[in-house]
């Protein structure tokens, strides 16, 4: 295959990471008489079909045997891919599940175990109460409410949003489903504020809502996916449960409150604006609330008190969720259109679905847990040097999730906890609450299922939510770090 040099000279550049061109080649530009005339690929993709065929020669005459190399190969690929955006993110989950089942890297039950996730459920439930908003104006008139209480300067607007998604994650214990309910409510917001489509003002009040709400989410116990994965192993390990309020203290005045206040200041700081339009004028008070609004507000309603409630009921996020959307669903409703699956697009079940069985097959692969013990021998642990440990037991973790995502990190990291407690000389609950340090610390949005739901669902794009992981991960690295091993030591767990 003969490509042109200068379609790659992005590549070979000084070594920044700058945008590549994604103008098509054409045959000739390609030197090519391997493609039919009318068919044009972006740069991209052309390299893409050859990492592809790279990854095929691996799996068919892998260098080192067994199933761990061929589940390497696969996962970085895919990793790869999810990070750079070449490829549309469900396209490469289509991608990952047929590697895995063609190359036999595991069972069909442990490659589509993400369709049996709550998290991919959630996410479907998600796609239809979106749409069921949208369909009967009720994110109009719930952005209509909202508006006053925040217009007059930007800086008011990204310190309201950040606070009501902050406040939305002591009341809905899902990450996932308090992106999905909020995303339309902010899409209307900033229309209703003057906002144009694609501008700085419209880009912040949606960033500030969907990280305001998952950010510091990681500091409330039943706010996100990992939080709970970690409960349930560290009971499992340890046999005994963390408590809400110790869980509390120790992890929200830093990775909570100080994480938001930083997390406000950067808003303000990149998406100040001033609208461009004038603000909607009309009041939805004139309109009277049709029966739809109000019976999808009282469903709502009923949906938010089981999920503020699902451990006394025993209901999950997922299915509370799945009840809400069979009534949109249902013939007659009102609440969606006659034929609602030509209109929802499906695109973010199934690469939650890719990231959730990407977890399973490294975990179960035993990748996740080989590279653990290979990073594990070579730190340099001590009993000696306690601000030591803590950023290497934080870094630790945070690695694990770039390979494994976020909610596999505690199932690989709290069997360690016995092992790392004897090398450090720490308690083994100290030992385990470094976990959070790490997986709370996001550093792609491929790790972050709720933050590609927002990507695939709303204005922003992967390339902006990358931006925004990164450098609240260096605010969180450089500054929040430091600051919760000070925290730590005052409440008596370091010495």
């Amino acid at each position: 295959m003969k490509i042109d040099e200068s379609a790659l000279s992005p590549l070979i550049a000084s070594g920044r990471n700058e945008p590549m061109s994604t103008e098509p080649l054409s045959n000739a530009e390609s030197g090519g008489r391997w493609l039919p005339a009318h068919i044009e690929l972006p740069v991209k993709h052309i390299l893409v079909l050859i990492a592809i065929a790279v990854v095929c020669a691996l799996l068919v005459w892998p260098p080192i045997d067994g199933q761990t190399f061929k589940a390497a190969v696969v996962i970085l690929f895919a990793i790869g891919l999810w990070a750079t955006g070449w490829l549309p993110e469900w396209l490469t989950a289509f991608v990952f599940f047929t590697f895995c089942m063609v190359a036999g890297i595991a069972p069909a039950s442990d490659v589509l175990s993400g369709f049996t996730s709550d998290a991919t459920w959630l996410v479907l439930s998600g796609v239809v109460i979106s749409a069921a908003i949208r369909h009967t104006g009720l994110e109009d008139r719930l952005a209509e409410r909202l508006a006053p209480m925040i217009e007059g300067s930007s800086v008011r607007t990204i310190l309201g949003v950040v606070l009501f998604g902050v406040g939305m994650m002591f009341v809905m214990p899902s990450a996932m489903g308090r992106v999905v309910l909020m995303l339309p409510i902010l899409q209307a917001l900033a229309d209703r504020l003057g906002y144009a489509e694609g501008s700085k003002g419209q880009l912040g009040i949606l960033m500030a809502g969907v990280f305001g709400t998952y950010l510091p989410a990681f500091a409330v116990l039943p706010a996100n996916v990992p939080n709970n994965v970690f409960v349930g192993t560290v009971q499992t390990v340890l046999g005994k449960t963390p408590t809400y309020d110790g869980y509390l203290l120790l992890h929200f005045p830093v990775l909570g409150l100080v994480k938001t206040l930083f997390l406000i200041a950067l808003l303000i700081l990149l998406y100040r604006d001033r609208p461009t339009q004038k603000r909607h004028e009309e009041s939805l008070e004139r309109r009277p609330v049709t029966r739809s609004e109000r019976h999808l507000t009282l469903l709502l309603l009923a949906a938010v008190v089981m999920w503020a409630t699902d451990s006394w009921l025993g209901i999950s996020a997922a299915w509370v969720g799945m009840l809400v959307a069979l009534v949109c669903l249902f013939p007659g409703s009102g609440l969606l259109a006659p034929k609602p699956f030509r209109s929802l697009g499906f695109e973010p079940v199934f690469y939650v679905a890719g990231i959730v069985s990407m977890g399973v097959v490294a975990d179960h692969s035993g990748l996740g847990t080989l590279i653990a013990k290979w990073v594990l021998d070579a730190l340099p642990l001590s009993t000696t040097a306690p601000t030591h440990t803590f950023g290497l037991l934080s870094a630790l973790s945070a690695l694990i999730g770039l390979v494994v995502t976020l909610p596999a990190v505690p199932a690989i990291m709290t069997p360690m906890i016995t092992s790392l407690s004897h090398a450090t000389g720490w308690l083994p609950q100290t030992v385990a609450m470094t976990q959070v340090i790490g997986f709370s610390t996001v550093l792609l949005p491929y790790q972050a299922p709720p933050l590609i739901v927002a990507v695939q669902t709303s204005a922003l794009t992967y390339r902006q939510v990358v931006r925004m992981c990164l450098m609240t991960a260096v605010i969180t690295i450089v500054l929040l770090w430091p600051l919760d091993y000070l925290w730590w030591w005052v409440l008596g767990l370091i010495r």
